[in-house]
């Protein structure tokens, strides 16, 4: 979806640690910004938030996609920090589905 916006952008996929995702958005071959894809137990990792404004504080967009039921709590764990431009969306936001893995 985000390359049929932005035909410039390309994006590169990660699995970390087996629970979350992270994709690296890098337009024309810069660097432009961050999606983590984060579970219904990934966001709570204690670095998550830190991860985010880390990248934020650098100028990144970083996107942050949830599933619906974790979205008021991202949210809130995430403006504990301070107003940070982070986009916070959610699977369902998107009209995809997390999958499980394994």
């Amino acid at each position: 979806m985000l390359t049929t916006a932005n035909p410039d952008l390309s994006i590169e996929d990660d699995l970390i640690e087996g629970s979350w995702g992270l994709l690296t958005l890098r337009e024309r071959g810069h660097l432009v910004g961050f999606e983590f894809l984060e579970t219904e137990e990934s966001w709570k990792r204690p670095d998550a938030v830190i991860q985010y404004f880390e990248a934020s504080d650098d100028g990144y967009y970083v996107g942050v996609v949830v599933p619906e039921d974790c979205y008021d709590d991202v949210t809130q764990r995430i403006y504990t920090m301070g107003e940070l431009p982070v986009v916070v969306l959610t699977y369902e936001d998107l009209g995809v589905a997390p999958t499980q893995l394994v």
